[in-house]
């Protein structure tokens, strides 16, 4: 977006033109000249950041969706370790002795029980870290969008000014032809000081949307990196609450045969 603009010529050729003829016109013209051409950065910034945006929030949904998505396969792996297990404490009681079952029984649920508080923990452990992966890149999304702001904002300004003090050079010309060295000075001091202060107007317009537009790019990544913790905080319960379901279905399987 920002190489685009710098693409565009940015000549004052046609306002020097018209120096030559009329200077009350010209430095209308290099008015209107400032005014375009910041209302064209403006237009480039404010795509910048709503491109920025779009992809943060995209990033977001994508990050909070595969957190909550792990979450809920961890969940499942509790619960079906769980199954196997009261399977098998099944199966310890219909093939040994009660006294020689027991023991076995209880070696199960301790070791099992042991493994799903683990397993829990891990999978919680991804799923930070996961969402912390996630933030990061979200940040740095944001942040090269707000480099980009800057360098065009920062360029466009530089130019702006630039262009004002040539035109202004120019208006303050003396032009023996039309004017007494007094009038063509005074003429063009004054007409000089209306690019100036044209240009000046001109970045503070430019300024104030830069403003907006990083408060704008800062609040969605925000927003953005705030989802991506809820869902983390959500996955962990979901698996926190896995990991008790399949205690209890454990529980309930050793309670049945012992």
């Amino acid at each position: 977006m920002t190489s685009d603009y710098l693409k565009r010529t940015r000549s004052l050729d046609e306002i020097y033109a018209l120096i030559d003829k009329n200077r009350v016109d010209a430095a209308n013209a290099a008015q209107a000249t400032f005014h375009n051409d910041i209302e064209a950065a403006i237009a480039a910034i404010a795509s910048i950041g709503a491109i920025a945006g779009a992809r943060v929030q995209a990033d977001s949904r994508v990050a909070s969706a595969r957190v909550l998505i792990n979450a809920e396969l961890a969940a499942t792996r509790l619960l079906a370790e769980a199954e196997v297990q009261a399977s098998k404490c099944a199966n310890e009681a219909l093939t040994k002795p009660r006294e020689v079952v027991q023991a076995a029984l209880l070696e199960i649920g301790k070791n099992t029980t042991m493994q799903l508080i683990l397993t829990a923990k891990e999978s919680v452990a991804k799923i930070q870290r996961d969402a912390e992966v996630a933030i990061k890149v979200l940040r740095e999304t944001g942040a090269i969008a707000i480099q980009e702001v800057q360098a065009l904002a920062a360029t466009v300004t530089e130019q702006t000014m630039r262009a004002a003090e040539l035109a202004a050079e120019k208006l303050k010309e003396y032009r023996k032809k039309t004017h007494t060295a007094e009038e063509a000075s005074s003429d063009g001091e004054d007409l000089a000081h209306i690019v100036i202060k044209a240009a000046e107007q001109a970045s503070v317009q430019l300024k104030e949307a830069i403003k907006t537009t990083l408060a704008d790019i800062n609040a969605t990544t925000d927003a953005a990196c705030a989802a991506v913790y809820e869902a983390a905080f959500a996955a962990e319960k979901k698996i926190t609450d896995g990991q008790e379901r399949a205690s209890t279905r454990l529980k309930e399987a050793l309670q049945a045969h012992l």
